[in-house]
């Protein structure tokens, strides 16, 4: 692939306090044939700005790979809008599917009624819109693939650095999506709490709460790493610190340092909980970007203190959200209908938990 053309578009996602992630790849091979990669795809009418935008900006309406980072709505749903378009074809879906790439038996399970059979009806019961978007794939007959850690497209310009295999079921099992397990994951439980937000005075150090949790349900997100050149892009859906910790250390015993990042997606939509200080230090000095909804402040997406304690900690990051416009990274590809918006550098810009 062509290394001085390219364009990442993160999609404005949701309305009001609620967001998702959508981002679309489109890389040119030496012969200048564009190739689509489509990360995640929001809500039904995300996707539907998806299909629109294809049509009308891209050169090809191929879509090589889909990934579906998680089954959440708000990064899911969109996919099966777009998969479902008759113009729109796909090479490849990666899709987790708890069902069946959990490996999970009944006897992991403390409810002793519970059949094979039955274990695989509640896990689609649970995990609803997997099971849609996996309905619909088969429907068209794309191929499905388990997103686990070390799978990799394009000579490796695109790879998943986690979750691994452990992580994921670890996540899984300790979700309220699942059966009660006897087994003990080892991870720390969701901790809802309310603290303070202060503001940033350069040369204040903020302070951070190491007790805060995501869902364990978002330690089996997927990351996913574009390389491309000098330009180094993580993708981090809604993984935990757990999960990102993993692959990083996953990316790095595999020649890659952390550091190198250029660009890197805040995990959960600029949520505090997914990650802290320790993690920012092992970044250099990215360019920051937030799947972030219009007024998802007071809920914490984007959290203030996080946006504080990054600009602390570097002072000359720029850290960019998309709660309202569509954001781009790009070289040598024309730009239309899209926003540019200038850095979220300063606190004025940014408000809420």
């Amino acid at each position: 692939m062509k290394t001085n053309k390219y364009l990442i578009r993160f999609f404005q996602v949701g309305s009001g306090a609620k967001g998702g992630d959508a981002i679309l790849i489109r890389l040119f091979d030496e012969n200048d044939k564009e190739h689509l990669i489509l990360i995640d795809g929001g809500y039904k009418e995300t996707g539907e700005k998806i299909v629109n935008y294809i049509k009308k900006e891209c050169s090809t309406q191929h879509i090589d790979v889909v990934f579906n980072t998680h089954p959440d709505k708000d990064h899911i749903w969109g996919l099966v809008t777009v998969l479902n378009n008759d113009d729109i074809t796909v090479g490849a879906l990666v899709l987790n599917r708890p069902w069946k790439d959990a490996k999970f038996t009944k006897e992991m399970f403390d409810d002793h009624r519970i059949t094979d059979k039955s274990l695989v009806k509640r896990l689609k019961d649970a995990f609803g819109y997997a099971d849609d978007l996996e309905q619909v794939a088969k429907d068209k007959q794309i191929n499905i693939y388990k997103g686990m850690q070390g799978i990799n497209c394009y000579n490796g310009i695109i790879t998943v650095l986690g979750p691994s295999e452990t992580l994921y079921k670890r996540g899984l099992l300790e979700s309220g999506k699942t059966p009660e397990s006897y087994i003990d994951a080892g991870l720390k439980d969701y901790t809802p709490t309310d603290y303070s937000e202060e503001n940033y005075v350069k040369g204040k150090v903020i302070e951070w709460y190491d007790d805060e949790q995501t869902s364990n349900v978002n330690q089996t997100s997927l990351v996913i790493t574009l390389t491309l050149g000098n330009l180094k892009v993580l993708f981090t859906g809604d993984a935990g610190k757990e999960a990102i910790n993993s692959a990083l250390d996953y990316y790095e015993n595999n020649g890659g340092k952390a550091s190198d990042f250029t660009i890197v997606q805040l995990p959960h939509h600029g949520s505090r909980k997914n990650i802290d200080p320790t993690i920012l230090g092992r970044f250099g000095t990215p360019e920051f970007i937030i799947s972030c909804p219009p007024e998802g402040e007071g809920e914490g997406h984007p959290s203030r203190r996080l946006i504080n304690k990054i600009l602390e900690l570097k002072p000359q990051a720029k850290i960019y959200v998309t709660k309202r416009v569509n954001f781009i990274f790009h070289k040598n590809v024309p730009v239309s209908n899209c926003t540019i918006q200038v850095p979220a550098t300063t606190t004025s810009k940014i408000d809420g938990r």
